[in-house]
């Protein structure tokens, strides 16, 4: 049975890759950036194929050019391929987009400018090197600026990483009140740098991607957060903590200037659970609870495991999530948007799994044919084709 679980699994993360991967490679087809400007493909100066060598699973410093892709022409003339001055061969720019990752995609790229995103993993001393550094090491460098919130008994000098120490005590009786610190930190340093600030834990994976081409359908001046939404508690819900929940700048402004100086609308404890307690207060201050699934009502932020989610129905879900979950929940390959954004309980090995399949495996054929038949935003500005980007994102939410 774990063993199909697994099958399954994997052929649902490789159908999730096809599905972002080809929306990026649509929207950016035969498109460059140069500047502020979209430049189409066979306008750009040529530019040699070069291959970096991953790292290491665990390394995350060695980032050696080590392979020259060339391949000597059949013909001094032919019109896609020469050698340059410097000696080294190259190929038409659609060619070299082949071997570009998802995350280099001039969509990707318009978007992490458009909708900028502050992360932060809360984390603890005994998990930096068992879980944070390997959230490092994958999805958080897509963030527009991240950090990684411990106690202040941590030794921050011990890792390479950015961490903020808060004065809360360590521990899950400590999560409510490192939860209120982390935003007045927010509040208090980078409330007006960024539009949305994300909290995820420390074995939560996110397709920033994703995240932002949901949250483009929204402005940060409306006071409203996202999440997996759960039922108990709260009228309007409240989001799952593992999952992550992302607040606009306006939801953070008032959730601390309204919530954190009213304890009636804020408890000033530090214990309870963190996601029920800040539901609770933005609830209270005006914050709507936003939904985060797709058109088709297909849940894109989730509380568990992919494979978990995907083979629901053989009973490896937990009971209590049927009851708990705000919308109509499927189990099987329907439970998650071909657009999915995060999962919880994501374990080291599946962190770099996950960020592997996402962001380096692509299937000649399924992806190739969109990127070599589709002519898609030819306009010639950023700005055009984040406004046709928004018009997809909306049509892809659920409708109000």
């Amino acid at each position: 049975m774990w063993l199909r679980i697994n099958q399954n699994c994997l052929f649902f993360v490789l159908g999730l890759a096809v599905a972002s991967t080809f929306f990026l490679i649509l929207f950016s087809n035969n498109i460059g950036f140069h500047g502020s400007e979209i430049l189409k493909a066979d306008t750009l100066p040529k530019q040699p194929v070069l291959l970096k060598q991953d790292p290491e699973v665990f390394d995350e410093t060695d980032d050696k050019i080590t392979e020259l892709l060339t391949d000597p022409p059949e013909d001094d003339n032919d019109e896609d391929e020469y050698a340059g001055e410097d000696g080294i061969d190259y190929v038409d720019e659609e060619a070299h987009a082949m071997f570009k990752h998802t995350h280099e995609n001039p969509v990707a790229s318009a978007l992490k400018d458009t909708v900028r995103v502050f992360c932060w993993i809360m984390t603890s001393p005994k998990n930096i090197k068992s879980r944070a550094i390997h959230v490092n090491a994958t999805w958080a460098p897509r963030c527009n600026k991240y950090v990684f919130v411990v106690s202040n008994s941590t030794n921050s000098t011990d890792y390479d990483l950015p961490i903020v120490e808060l004065e809360i005590p360590d521990g899950r009786n400590s999560l409510w009140g490192k939860t209120k610190a982390a935003h007045q930190y927010i509040y208090d340093n980078e409330l007006d740098n960024y539009d949305w600030f994300l909290k995820a834990d420390d074995d939560t994976y996110v397709i920033m991607e994703n995240l932002r081409f949901m949250l483009l359908a929204h402005e940060p001046s409306n006071p409203i957060y996202f999440g997996c939404k759960f039922k108990p508690f709260t009228k309007q819900g409240y989001m799952s903590g593992g999952s992550g929940y992302v607040l606009s700048r306006e939801a953070v402004k008032l959730f601390v200037e309204d919530g954190l100086t009213n304890p009636k609308y804020c408890t000033k404890q530090n214990g309870g659970n963190e996601d029920v307690e800040i539901g609770k207060c933005l609830e209270k201050v005006n914050v709507t609870a936003g939904d985060s699934r797709d058109a088709k009502g297909r849940h894109r932020m989730l509380p568990f495991r992919p494979e978990l989610h995907i083979s629901g129905g053989n009973g490896t879900m937990p009971k209590w999530f049927y009851q708990y979950i705000y919308y109509p929940y499927h189990d099987g390959t329907e439970c998650c948007s071909d657009y999915a954004i995060s999962w919880h309980y994501v374990n080291r090995e599946w962190m770099h799994t996950l960020d592997n399949m996402f962001y380096h495996i692509k299937p000649v054929g399924t992806i190739d044919d969109g990127f070599w038949t589709q002519k898609a935003f030819t306009d010639n500005t950023r700005e055009d084709l984040i406004d046709k980007l928004k018009v997809f994102s909306k049509n892809m939410s659920p409708a109000n």
